[in-house]
């Protein structure tokens, strides 16, 4: 799948911000981690300029917020992206380590949140796909914590979690499985972007 459609579905995921995401920051934080998301968001379409502004919003309230670490994590990741992009292999390799590990750091700190779940479970697909690191192990973490949870999440947000299921099982060339998940994923939200993903998932492993 196309990296930027992978980047859109996310970004049409995570409608909790604002919600469970700011359950628990003061008025001000909440206003600076919603600016810094929304460049987050906007970087993974347009990575010049939204990178740099949404890490220094990010970075300058992580330490308060796990979900503001969570983002900046992220964001270092898609920096890693330019880098890679420029050949800078070992550059890349490092902003990666150090994004994710953000991201698991957030994970550790705020476990059911499920903004940074649903984060790190794209991130953590994307990640996997595009480099050397893998990034399998904690993607099945938040799967498996997501699954157990999804009673409390609408339908569009229910399809998603199906839609990186089936990525997931059919990376693991578990194709039974992978083909549940994206039938799944278009029972539940049939006219969402993540189910004409998940029917083009399909499409292509019928051929």
């Amino acid at each position: 799948m196309d990296r930027k459609i992978r980047f859109a579905l996310l970004g049409a995921a995570l409608v909790f911000v604002g919600q469970l995401a700011v359950f628990s920051e003061s008025p001000d934080l909440a206003s600076r981690l919603r600016e810094g998301i929304s460049y987050h968001d906007a970087a993974r379409l347009d990575p010049e300029g939204n990178i740099k502004k949404g890490e220094e919003i990010l970075s300058s309230i992580q330490a308060e917020s796990p979900i503001a670490k969570a983002y900046y994590g992220s964001l270092i990741t898609l920096e890693a992206s330019g880098y890679a992009e420029k050949k800078d292999v070992l550059k890349a390799l490092a902003l990666l380590s150090d994004g994710t590990k953000l991201i698991d750091a957030a994970i550790k700190r705020a476990p059911d949140v499920p903004d940074i779940r649903f984060l790190r479970m794209e991130n953590s697909y994307e990640v996997s796909q595009s480099s050397p690191l893998n990034r399998y192990k904690a993607m099945k973490q938040d799967i498996d914590w997501l699954d157990a949870h999804k009673t409390q999440f609408e339908a569009k947000e229910r399809g998603v979690l199906e839609l990186y299921k089936g990525f997931y099982y059919a990376r693991a060339k578990k194709m039974d499985d992978a083909m549940s998940a994206f039938d799944e994923c278009i029972r539940i939200s049939p006219e969402s972007m993540e189910a004409a993903e998940a029917q083009k998932q399909i499409d292509r492993y019928a051929e």
